[in-house]
């Protein structure tokens, strides 16, 4: 899957030991997924049981990844 990460998305994975690959595993098999105030999609899924949240611009291309957390 071919994404981009926006700076702050970066610093966020960083800052809280998110990999690509959980980013990329949640877009795959999510449990949830919203549009946020911003028009933006929030996805929800577990991959290895930790629960992470990413937040995707996917009126661009690629998707942007805005940010993830727990």
């Amino acid at each position: 899957m071919h994404l981009f990460y926006t700076r702050h998305a970066r610093r966020r994975l960083r800052q809280r030991g998110i990999t690509e690959r959980d980013v990329e595993a949640v877009l795959a098999n999510y449990e949830q997924v919203r549009d946020d105030a911003k028009g933006n999609r929030v996805y929800v899924g577990r991959p290895g049981g930790r629960r992470i949240k990413v937040v995707v611009d996917m009126r661009s291309n690629p998707w942007t990844v805005i940010t993830a957390g727990d």
